[in-house]
């Protein structure tokens, strides 16, 4: 596709929001993943970023033929992404690859925990970000949670959270930089991929309904736990679906399990009824604290951005479509509207179950 045709779509998304009520803008925000600003043109100018990004996406996926992703979530003791495909023919993403790392045991057999010192955390990223490229294929995009600065009961900076958000910046220039490098070496294969800081509001919001903000640190923290158990409920529900409706095309299943992944899931199953992501993953005890978030989490980023990839692809082909202008932009809404009410429904299913 030309760049003048690249040009277009996104001017038609654009010429789409410009009329387009308030509500009908936080609907086609939601579905792609953009920022839902506060005022109509906030989100039109957020819709806007986003479709710009994933049109390069979907740029890559039709040169190539498919997509991979690999979504991380940062953590020192507990580092854990999610690596999927989605073929260009395919209807859902496979899982390719979803490991839980210790990267002090990993990278550092001699050292007993990773201090502050920029020696030490320079060479654990670059160790990381080598052992990331070790499977192929090549990720088109590397997505990374941002973190937070501080915990919500206090206004200090723990070491913790000091040294996860260190690693994040670093393993985003690293990344970043490798590219660059890579590319400016004669002779070589360039490397083609994107890299994102991923948004655990945004990611969170379209898996979990939004529970209403309450003015209590309590009650915050007791929501906070509510959505992070909801969140493994919900890939754990995932998983099982993808398992038992087998060839199905229920729009219940989202995901595609293969090889290994469908016999530990399947054996997981069949056990006992509550199962732990780490046990799928067969994680042993040196691999961190055996906790289901992080696990969850990258998997969900991974397949967020599936799905919104998937979303603004159907409206690039509404709007490429040969109706009319006017009942294209309609067409547009109606859809995005549609894919929130399926969504809605598909969390409720998970959540009764």
């Amino acid at each position: 596709m030309s760049t003048a045709q690249k040009a277009k779509i996104l001017q038609l998304i654009d010429s789409c929001c410009q009329n387009a009520k308030s509500t009908q803008l936080k609907s086609l925000s939601f579905v792609i993943g953009a920022v839902n600003g506060t005022t109509k043109e906030a989100k039109r100018t957020y819709i806007q970023e986003q479709c710009e990004f994933l049109e390069k996406l979907r740029q890559q996926k039709i040169r190539e033929g498919r997509i991979n992703i690999l979504s991380m979530d940062a953590g020192v003791s507990n580092f854990a992404f999610s690596k999927m495909q989605l073929l260009n023919n395919d209807p859902l993403p496979k899982v390719l690859d979803w490991q839980k790392i210790n990267l002090e045991e990993k990278f550092f057999q001699n050292l007993k925990k990773l201090s502050l010192n920029p020696a030490e955390t320079s060479e654990l990223v670059f160790n990381l970000t080598e052992y990331l490229f070790e499977s192929m294929p090549i990720p088109d995009m590397f997505t990374i949670e941002r973190q937070r600065t501080r915990t919500m009961s206090s206004r200090h900076i723990l070491d913790p959270i000091l040294k996860v958000n260190i690693l994040e910046q670093i393993l985003f220039s690293n990344l970043e930089n490798k590219m660059k490098y890579t590319n400016k070496i004669p002779n070589t294969s360039k490397l083609r991929y994107m890299v994102c800081s991923s948004d655990p509001h945004r990611m969170t919001s379209y898996w979990c309904i939004p529970r209403e903000e309450t003015p209590t640190s309590s009650k915050k923290l007791k929501s906070n736990k509510h959505s992070k158990d909801s969140r493994i409920k919900l890939v754990k529900k995932i998983l099982s679906t993808s398992i038992l409706e087998g060839n199905s095309t229920s729009s219940t299943k989202l995901v595609e399990f293969i090889g290994v992944w469908n016999n530990r899931i399947r054996n997981a199953l069949t056990k006992k009824k509550s199962f732990k992501l780490c046990d799928i993953l067969e994680i042993q005890d040196n691999s961190g604290v055996r906790k289901d978030d992080d696990l969850a989490d990258s998997f969900l980023h991974c397949l967020s951005w599936m799905e919104w990839l998937k979303n603004y692809e159907s409206i690039t082909e509404l709007l490429n479509s040969k109706t009319l202008v006017k009942t294209q932009f309609g067409q547009v809404f109606e859809f995005c509207e549609n894919k929130v009410q399926k969504l809605k429904f598909l969390q409720n299913t998970y959540n009764n179950d």
